[in-house]
């Protein structure tokens, strides 16, 4: 599959002898871009197999390992709005290689872990270089392939890596537990930290920076809000129940945090999220069916192990 595209037409077809070969440096960018992404989604399920015996050597509590599993998705979703508005106001290559080098850095502090609570706060970390990275990497490829059917090309393939590394994350991660131990189900990120990063710093153009783009503050304040806030209620109510105080109160301030982002994207100039997207039915109809089946998914991959 080539990204090259051919110069020139003639009025009579081309022959096989003057069909353009493909242009191996086309690769290169795809091959940077999906590398960031898989660490990221291989991240997300990679963990489910190894937090039993990082809960057993580091004598985590059940909330504990929710929170190794859950805070990185937490962080994850808080931020991509956040991560999008950066990379139009300071260039989306710069903020892709920003969050790759966050990435490897927190992957290399989880794998030193010698307690729960550091783990649990370098997962954190690396949420946030997802955060940074998954963006830009759409951007990236948008910008790397400008012609429609090579960019539908390179989206496809895109796409494919998170199926890919959902289902390579448990296997890998069973691999490596019981061969050469938990500490490297995040010490493989390092190499390829190192590779995406080469890689998108030689091969990737530096994108144009939009200074009059300015991040609408308030709306990402009350987007992360909500989502903490309801992801630490769902946690904590697995070990206090649903009528614990701390747990009504998660709940009940994320609610008006998401009312507070939903107002604020009515009213801002610049909106992180256009209401118009939402009213179309095929964005929405999609977003719903990919909550509903993520849902499903890590829900039941934690459950069975």
């Amino acid at each position: 599959m080539a990204f090259a595209e051919s110069a020139g037409s003639s009025d009579s077809p081309p022959s096989p002898e003057a069909a353009p070969r493909p242009d191996r440096r086309s690769w290169a960018p795809l091959l940077a871009v999906c590398a960031g992404y898989f660490m990221v989604i291989l991240d997300v399920t990679v963990i489910n197999v190894a937090v039993p015996v990082i809960g057993r050597e580091l004598s985590a509590s059940l909330t504990g390992i929710q929170w190794i599993t859950d805070g990185y998705t937490l962080v994850f979703a808080g931020f991509l709005l956040t991560g999008g508005a950066l990379g139009d106001r300071i260039g989306n290559r710069r903020i892709f290689c920003a969050g790759v080098a966050v990435f490897t850095l927190s992957s290399a502090a989880c794998a030193l872990a010698p307690s729960s609570p550091f783990l649990v706060v370098a997962r954190l970390v690396e949420g946030l270089g997802a955060a940074l990275i998954v963006p830009g990497s759409l951007a990236l490829l948008q910008q790397a392939y400008p012609a429609p059917a090579a960019r539908t090309r390179a989206f496809g393939l895109w796409g494919a890596m998170a199926g890919i590394a959902a289902s390579a994350g448990p296997l890998l991660g069973g691999l490596l537990v019981s061969t050469v131990g938990w500490r490297w189900v995040f010490l493989i990120n390092l190499p390829v930290g190192v590779a995406c990063l080469a890689l998108t710093l030689r091969h990737v153009a530096r994108s144009p920076r939009c200074a009059a783009s300015t991040p609408d503050w308030p709306a990402q304040c009350a987007v992360v809000a909500a989502v903490a806030l309801l992801t630490a209620a769902l946690n904590e109510a697995g070990r206090r129940g649903w009528s614990d105080p701390v747990v009504l109160a998660g709940v009940g301030l994320a609610v008006p945090a998401a009312a507070a982002f939903a107002a604020r994207e009515r009213l801002a100039r610049s909106p992180a999220l256009p209401p118009r997207l939402l009213h179309s039915r095929a964005l929405s109809g999609g977003a719903a069916i990919g909550l509903l089946f993520n849902f499903g998914f890590y829900g039941m991959v934690f459950t069975c192990l």
